[in-house]
């Protein structure tokens, strides 16, 4: 059996239980729940859909057991591409407002000033009118999430009238005529 390494899949006990383990790093997700479902969805498939194999949850992850180890190797290196093709992809604003702890509203404000700049628009269908979204390179938002005093800081700056976030304006209708 050819060797692999891998930088994501946990392949030591390939040769003797004949089982992979896959639990997603930070680098992969960012911190992103939701990306780490991505990830081991992804896994999950690739291995369903080349092996017979049996794919159970452990915590944090996933162990694929498989009678036959013919062609462990090749499936984990498709397995590999598509995690690093994952690990390219740019994240949505409910994942960076997840991963930054931040509120939809500064997100939305922090991008107009450029703080947060976005790698381009993704558009999707809402019965038909097509919605654009922003998204965001990953290395930019584990970068902003490793220091979490910048977001500290531009919280403050903006309570204390510098860069104010829009507030929202509630008109009152009159009481009575």
């Amino acid at each position: 059996m050819n060797t692999i390494t891998s930088q994501h899949l946990d392949l030591s006990c390939v040769v003797t239980t004949r089982a992979v383990r896959f639990s997603p790093a930070k680098n992969l997700t960012c911190g992103s729940r939701q990306r780490a479902g991505i990830a081991i969805r992804l896994v999950k498939s690739t291995f369903r859909q080349k092996l017979k194999c049996v794919v159970s949850e452990v915590p944090c992850g996933i162990s694929i057991i498989f009678p036959e180890a013919a062609e462990v190797t090749d499936v984990c290196a498709i397995a590999e591409q598509r995690l690093q093709r994952l690990q390219q992809e740019p994240l949505t604003t409910k994942m960076v407002e997840e991963i930054l702890s931040v509120t939809p509203a500064e997100l939305r404000c922090w991008t107009k000033q450029g703080r947060i700049p976005p790698v381009g628009r993704a558009f999707f269908s809402q019965g038909r009118k097509q919605v654009g979204v922003f998204v965001y390179a990953p290395e930019v938002i584990c970068q902003l999430a490793n220091q979490s005093d910048q977001i500290s800081e531009w919280r403050r700056s903006a309570g204390s009238g510098g860069d104010a976030l829009p507030q929202k304006i509630v008109a009152r209708a009159p009481i009575g005529r």
